[in-house]
């Protein structure tokens, strides 16, 4: 069945239930970023692959959302369909609730599943839609009446991330989410975001691919847990142990059912952006409400001491895979042909060699000249290229080790590099080492750090249109919240121990996009009159390409600093490397 015909069965639900549009977001019950198969809806709909966008479907039009990071790829994926991009973010471009807002008719009704948009989102769509006299129908769930192909719920098996990795026990870290609910008045409090129950819990699965969770729900009282689980999924050793700590398992569809039952002595807490409408709808009314940020959100953003141990080990063994996998990719004397797919397995097989690996963390981008300028560009069997020997090349991986979870991007010319390509590469890696280096004071906000890395683009009137860095998970998802590094005026404080990539970019479409990515740390400076500075750690460990830089656009502080990194590499790499290898890295790290 193709996009067109979808749309067609869509439109005969929709006319049978006198609903004007059906908008298909890419959510869960969970607000996931990456999402099980069994929910990935608006992808079945559309056939646009990437992990954001929204889809809307009226009688006689489809339009598709998405921002930035998938213009290209969402252009090139809807192509021959009904469907229409629409470039979230371009200052003519609505949102999908104000679009319909324009384009609908007082008394219109519009459907949104109510189970899938956190209720935060509905109240704003609620908002905008009724002042112009539409309303949503959110139990209305049309997709599933045509999707008769829709994968079945995830089952992997529930296991333990073992207290030796994660640094605090599962009683331990309920005692910290206990006492912010006594802080915040609470004796409830409703967890729904997958990693933060995975973290609360130590429990690790492979529900969601390339993330290490469990689809699950959580009820924490002051006494006793209760985690909503498929069951199958909890073996007799686990189960004991949960029973030890007084956790009580029930069905994964019995949460709507508990929150019903609170008694009017309830004092909920609960993020509303984290929580679907229909949740939040479930509670009892007689219950209060407190709606905060989720405590394990803000826990599990600061890595302990155990934690960040490990993810210096980490470091290490993901820097020999792609020490080794960057070695292979320009030295193999193999002439037989590689493609963006073959090399991704390659990079792959490269960590299945290093101790405590699990799995990717995401599906690697690796992209070939023109489709590295999508800046989350996938290869798929339609538009997988090979490489050739010449041009630029992106890759950005990362790999989930039972020891922590690694985001890294290099960007390299397979052949001799223009003077455009090196003054870019060099503009990128400027704005790299000047976050990688800053000193800020104590309370800094992330988005107070963005600017640094894109002074000298700015100065030659380029950008890029992602953030600089993001949150990253302890063997866990590689997105995460709450702090980031983007040019969005996000309120949180850049704390010690928080774990985020410091990736600056550049993208030129139809020619070559160039990336840069480190994990870096949070970790205090020093003290002065003034108050206490921060400074950044870095927690990753491979060389950057010197036969891209403009020497003469270096100051002497970055030389010295790229200098200092690159011995920095050998030093920790070269042991674990074969002596060809080896020799290869010490000419790659030689100073400049």
């Amino acid at each position: 069945m193709n996009t067109n015909e979808k749309i067609n069965l869509l439109r005969k639900q929709m006319a049978d239930r006198n609903i004007a549009a059906v908008v298909v977001p890419s959510a869960d019950p969970h607000q996931s970023e990456y999402l099980a198969s069994y929910w990935q809806a608006r992808q079945w709909l559309t056939g646009f692959t990437g992990s954001a966008g929204t889809a809307v479907v009226t009688k006689t039009q489809a339009i598709l959302w998405t921002d930035f990071r998938y213009w290209i790829q969402a252009g090139s994926q809807i192509k021959g369909s009904a469907f229409e991009l629409l470039k979230q973010g371009e200052d003519d471009v609505p949102d999908f609730e104000d679009w319909l807002s324009q384009n609908l008719s007082k008394g219109d009704i519009i459907a949104l599943d109510g189970n899938l948009v956190s209720a935060a989102n509905v109240k704003k769509y609620k908002g905008v839609l009724s002042q112009k006299g539409m309303s949503l129908a959110t139990e209305a769930d049309l997709i599933s009446n045509v999707w008769t192909d829709r994968p079945p719920m995830p089952a992997s098996r529930a296991f333990l991330l073992s207290d030796t990795y994660a640094g605090k026990t599962r009683i331990e870290k309920l005692a910290q989410i206990r006492d912010a609910m006594g802080k915040a008045g609470a004796n409830v409090h409703l967890m729904t975001s997958l990693d933060d129950i995975a973290w609360t819990y130590n429990l690790r699965g492979e529900d969601v691919h390339t993330n290490p969770v469990n689809l699950a729900f959580a009820l924490v009282t002051l006494e006793k847990t209760i985690l909503f689980i498929n069951p199958d999924k909890v073996e007799p050793a686990l189960l004991a142990q949960f029973e030890g700590d007084k956790i009580d398992l029930r069905l994964y569809d019995q949460v709507k059912e508990a929150l019903g039952r609170l008694g009017k002595e309830a004092r909920i807490l609960l993020d509303p952006d984290a929580v679907g409408y229909a949740l939040y709808r479930a509670v009892n009314p007689g219950a209060k409400i407190i709606e905060k940020v989720n405590p394990a959100t803000e826990l599990k953003a600061v890595k302990n001491e155990i934690e960040t141990g490990h993810i210096r080990q980490t470091a290490v063994k993901d820097g020999v895979a792609m020490v080794n996998f960057l070695h292979w990719l320009e030295n193999r004397i193999d002439d037989r042909p590689i493609s963006e797919m073959s090399v991704a397995k390659t990079l792959f097989e490269f960590r299945k060699e290093q101790a405590d690996f699990v799995n990717n963390s995401f599906d690697p981008i690796m992209a070939y000249r023109d489709h590295s300028a999508m800046c989350h560009y996938s290869a798929t069997p339609e538009s997988d290229v090979l490489l050739k020997k010449e041009g630029m090349f992106l890759t950005d991986s990362g790999g989930n080790y039972l020891t922590g979870t690694t985001d890294i991007t290099r960007t390299i010319n397979l052949g001799i590099p223009t003077k455009q390509e090196i003054k870019d590469y060099t503009l990128v890696l400027k704005g790299h080492i000047c976050v990688a280096t800053a000193l800020f004071p104590k309370g800094t906000k992330g988005f107070q750090i963005d600017t640094l890395a894109r002074q000298f683009l700015w100065k030659e009137g380029m950008n890029f249109g992602h953030g600089t860095g993001h949150g990253v998970g302890f063997f866990l998802c590689v997105h995460e919240g709450p702090a980031r590094i983007s040019p969005h005026p996000i309120d949180v404080e850049l704390k010690k121990g928080m774990l985020l990539t410091n990736e600056p970019g550049l993208y030129r479409e139809g020619r070559y996009g160039i990336r840069l990515e480190n994990m870096i740390i949070v970790d205090e400076a020093h003290k002065t009159e003034f108050g206490q500075f921060m400074k950044f750690e870095n927690m990753t460990l491979c060389h950057f390409e010197t036969s891209l830089m403009d020497k003469h656009l270096l100051s002497d502080p970055e030389t010295n600093y790229l200098n200092s990194y690159h011995e920095q590499v050998y030093e920790k790499l070269s042991p674990c490397l074969d002596p060809e290898v080896k020799a290869w890295l010490k000419k790659k790290t030689a100073p400049l």
